[in-house]
């Protein structure tokens, strides 16, 4: 009879390790160069800024930062399988051509990368919210740029996670 209760009781804590890794499955991967890295604190950093802004709202959504300063297209697209994890619903995209044409990257270049990194992602199934526009809109704001005139302050990023939170659910 104890072997029957402990086959229970093991049989209800795999259950629940499975329901917990399905809830942490459904996630948010933000990805690009420094537009998702940042400069600030990483507390401070948009994708952050939006989970805490989402958990108030009451859901278990899990954002990762996927984030890589200065990084080139080229570099995100052949990191997308161990950046993007399975189960990820919504990829948060903010990345450009600002890296490559540093790095002497032709247009068509970086364009044919940002087209395979979104056919990738669609091809998986997962939902793309481009969020280059939004952050460099927000950039043109009085009083969100860092002191280094390239990337958002605490507030440009607050603004990035608020406009976000709108649009991903």
């Amino acid at each position: 009879m104890n072997f029957a209760k402990a086959r229970l009781f093991l049989l209800a804590v795999a259950g629940i390790i499975l329901v917990s890794t399905n809830f942490a499955s459904a996630q948010i991967v933000a990805l690009g160069h420094s537009a998702v890295r940042g400069v600030v604190a990483e507390s401070e950093m948009w994708p952050a800024v939006l989970e805490g802004m989402l958990r108030a709202r009451g859901s278990q959504t899990r954002i990762i930062n996927a984030g890589v300063y200065a990084e080139t297209t080229d570099r995100t697209l052949a990191r997308i399988p161990s950046a993007v994890p399975p189960g990820t619903k919504i990829v948060i995209l903010a990345d450009n051509d600002f890296n490559d044409l540093r790095h002497k990257f032709s247009a068509a270049q970086s364009a044919a990368n940002l087209a395979a990194i979104k056919s990738q992602l669609r091809a998986r199934g997962i939902k793309i919210v481009d969020a280059m526009g939004i952050y460099l809109s927000v950039r043109r704001l009085s009083g969100m740029k860092a002191p280094d005139g390239i990337h958002l302050n605490v507030e440009g990023n607050k603004k990035v996670a608020t406009i976000l939170a709108g649009m991903v659910k």
